[in-house]
């Protein structure tokens, strides 16, 4: 990597993920030393979120192998991160302190907006694999993803929510494993 633009590019996107993961960690941190109550389902999209900052830190390498950079690539590669972060923002920013106001309704308050901005991440990266010519399976996995964030978004069951967290902790599991095994 001889170019300081992609040296650049890293920098901006790396800190924006790192961000997101000081966030999400120090959200954890809270409910681990009992700071903060959260329902289960709520942490555990932060646990997911933070499995996702950790890959998407990992992924920072692919960057130093791309030339050429211009403006419109550079905000182009650095939205998708950018918007994981205000998804992040939305999940774990503490709830509402009235009394009797019930955990999971913070939680069911902000999912909307959660999941649509999940959902908007999972276009980007799509958008990122047709660009790079790697449509495969990741990226089917990656569309179906999106289209459970959409009934994610619309619903406010509490079975379906755990349902969601469940299939998407596994395809990110199957996803993760398969990328290990060069499949992907």
């Amino acid at each position: 990597m001889d170019n300081p633009t992609t040296l650049l590019v890293a920098i901006m996107y790396v800190t924006i993920v790192a961000t997101g993961l000081i966030n999400v960690l120090m959200t954890l941190s809270d409910i681990v030393g009992g700071k903060r109550k959260t329902d289960p389902i709520h942490t555990g999209w932060i646990v997911l979120l933070l499995l996702v900052y950790l890959s998407f830190f990992w992924e920072t390498t692919a960057i130093l192998d791309i030339e050429g950079w211009d403006f419109l690539s550079f905000i182009s590669f650095i939205i998708g991160p950018i918007v994981l972060l205000f998804a992040t923002n939305l999940i774990a920013s503490p709830g509402d302190t009235e009394e009797g106001k019930l955990l999971d309704q913070y939680y069911f308050d902000q999912s909307a907006r959660f999941f649509g901005l999940l959902f908007l991440v999972q276009l980007w990266v799509i958008g990122l694999d047709m660009v790079f010519e790697n449509v495969g399976l990741s990226t089917y996995m990656t569309a179906a993803t999106a289209i459970l964030f959409i009934v994610l978004l619309i619903s406010n069951n509490y079975r379906a929510h755990i349902a969601g967290l469940i299939v998407v902790g596994l395809s990110f599991i199957v996803r993760t494993l398969l990328q290990a095994l060069g499949q992907l």
